[in-house]
């Protein structure tokens, strides 16, 4: 770090390597040994930074770990408006809009919508598009990939938002959906004609995209498992961005096929978003859960 302060940069490189293995617990002499520090000067690090909450040391151990006052600084720096998340994910969604000759989205959550922050691909002037700016509603069948890796308290809530009149089997499927993205890596929307009803509405903001949505998520049938003989008109293939704390922070989607992928195409497809996801995954310097099943480690 030309031009910084030697401290800074230290303390820096610390929190850096702590970061890059997050799992891992070290102690004072393996920390100033693969710093290249002498112990005095990482002891007074650490304890700084321990008294302030950014590293944890074990007390029988002795070993130090990431702090928890991180997490609040993670999800404080997604959340501000002043850092442009999606500009991390540009380049990777032209890539993939270039590859497969579709359109991508960028989308956050926002409240109890799901807000489109960026946008890639040629537009088709009578297609299905969603520009920067337009708005869904966080229902389902909307917003999988936002939930999947949530702990079951959100997955509920966002059932939830089917309403009252919601049938036993359909939240069934929708937990099959739910588990079926997490272990796929991405979710998969087929084309129907509610769907293409709604991009129309939420591209001319329609009232109708409420009513729109709630008959989308009680009538769509929900891809859970791939047949090799059968080909898929897909809507869209979306996979998460994970922030530094873990948590979903941006999902990325393509849409706008033209023809119907076989089993194998729709898992190259699939697998292309999930890459380009990890990539901005990393370059967010976020990390995806520890736990299977959407359960964080404590």
């Amino acid at each position: 770090m030309a031009g910084s302060a030697p401290a800074v940069a230290r303390t820096v490189a610390l929190l850096d390597f702590l970061a890059s293995r997050p799992t891992e617990a070290f102690s004072l002499s393996e920390l100033a040994r693969r710093l290249e520090l002498n112990k005095s000067t990482t002891h007074a690090m650490l304890t700084t930074l321990a008294d302030a909450g950014y590293v944890a040391r074990h007390p029988v151990e002795k070993s130090y770990t990431l702090g928890p006052s991180l997490v609040a600084l993670g999800e404080a720096a997604t959340a501000s408006p002043s850092v442009d998340i999606a500009q991390y994910a540009i380049g990777e969604m032209r890539a993939m809009a270039d590859e497969f000759g579709v359109q991508c989205v960028a989308s956050r959550i926002l409240g109890t919508e799901i807000v489109i922050i960026a946008h890639t691909g040629t537009r088709e002037p009578l297609g299905q598009t969603l520009s920067v700016g337009h708005r869904l509603p966080f229902v389902p069948p909307l917003g999988t990939v936002f939930v999947a890796w949530s702990q079951p308290a959100e997955i509920d809530a966002w059932l939830r938002r089917l309403g009252p009149g919601a049938k036993r089997t359909e939240l069934v499927r929708y937990r099959q959906a739910v588990a079926a993205v997490r272990e796929r890596g991405f979710s998969i929307g087929l084309e129907a004609d509610a769907r293409r009803r709604l991009g129309r509405a939420v591209a001319e903001r329609d009232p109708d995209v409420d009513r729109i949505v709630e008959e989308l998520g009680h009538e769509e049938h929900i891809l859970l498992e791939l047949e090799r003989s059968v080909s898929y008109q897909l809507s869209l293939v979306a996979a998460p961005v994970f922030g530094p704390t873990g948590d979903v922070v941006m999902g990325v989607a393509m849409f706008g096929f033209h023809d119907p992928l076989d089993a194998v195409e729709l898992t190259r497809a699939g697998n292309r978003v999930v890459a380009g996801t990890r990539a901005i995954t990393d370059a967010l310097h976020g990390r995806a859960p520890d736990v299977a099943g959407g359960r964080r480690a404590s």
